[in-house]
């Protein structure tokens, strides 16, 4: 597990909205720079702090290693190339924030001694993404909690310090099972996914310190095949293609798993990365009528497909 720090005094509300980072991997004439490049080194389980104009606003826990993406629509296109780096990770965002100019002599003694946020000074560095350690990370959380107004507020926030580092080290057969689904599930045909999908069966959930579930693998590639490149939430295209070249778009649980919702067609939508932490944060109930209809309705589409498969076999 590494620790990296964020100044995001441009791009934090949409990136903070969308549940990612983005860096371009060039400027727009053509000058790469060390803190875009430092994104090339950010994987799963790793721990991001971020900085929105002085103030620590959240720290996040990184989902997936980092990729190559476009810039995503919601960001400023007047001084970055298309191409860039992007990174995938779950916020957790603070009621009340500090202000790290009030820290100076501490963080200085904690920052890392290359690649670090802040100059000499005290003052951040110009750039996006840094260095940072566990640490920095501990003292962070800790101030952090001291200023919240609520008890219920910083236990939250001091919750932070419980160790990620062996949870995320420890991958679990269930984990391994399904990145070998996922990888399998891509080459496929809509017809085959269909036939794969009434072969599965749901597997037990797995703990380690935290609940893995079980996703099927051929059921998210087939409601991103019924969702045609476009997000069945908002109806926008996909803001950007992933490695494989085909649509980005997420698969959301319309009853989430942990609150007892099943991994079937009837309950598995294909959103956007944008309106996927839309309904997680704002759980409007608009949103949800829309989404079970828009499930229901993928069932329906994978019962005629698997019809047509199963009349194609024979």
């Amino acid at each position: 597990m590494k620790y990296f720090f964020v100044f995001q005094n441009k791009t934090f509300y949409e990136e903070f909205h969308g549940g990612y980072l983005w860096a371009p991997q060039s400027s727009n004439d053509g000058k790469k720079a060390a803190h875009w490049e430092k994104m090339k080194e950010v994987r799963r389980g790793d721990v991001i702090i971020h900085s929105y104009r002085k103030k620590i606003m959240a720290v996040s826990f990184v989902e997936r290693d980092v990729y190559v993406a476009k810039r995503p629509e919601e960001l400023p296109d007047d001084q970055w190339q298309m191409d860039g780096w992007r990174v995938d990770t779950d916020y957790i965002s603070f009621t009340d924030t500090i202000i790290t100019s009030d820290y100076k002599e501490e963080l200085l003694k904690l920052q890392p001694q290359k690649y670090a946020p802040f100059n000499r000074l005290g003052r951040g560095n110009m750039g996006y993404l840094f260095e940072a350690n566990r640490s920095m990370f501990e003292f962070i959380i800790r101030q952090t909690a001291l200023i919240q107004k609520s008890e219920i507020e910083k236990q939250r926030v001091l919750n932070l310090l419980d160790p990620r580092e062996e949870v995320q080290s420890l991958v679990t057969d269930l984990e391994s099972l399904m990145d070998l689904e996922e990888t399998k599930a891509k080459q496929l045909s809509p017809e085959n996914l269909a036939i794969q999908i009434k072969k599965g069966k749901s597997k037990e959930t797995q703990k380690k310190e935290s609940v893995v579930y079980y996703r099927n693998a051929y059921i998210k590639e087939m409601v991103k095949f019924l969702a045609k490149g476009k997000c069945q939430m908002c109806g926008d295209k996909a803001p950007f293609c992933d490695r494989d070249g085909k649509p980005y778009l997420e698969e959301h649980h319309v009853k989430r798993l942990a609150d007892g919702g099943s991994d079937t067609m009837d309950n598995v939508v294909a959103v956007c990365p944008n309106c996927h932490r839309k309904v997680h944060i704002l759980r409007d109930k608009k949103d949800l009528f829309l989404l079970e209809a828009v499930a229901k309705d993928n069932e329906k589409q994978y019962h005629r497909l698997l019809a047509y498969a199963e009349k194609t076999e024979l």
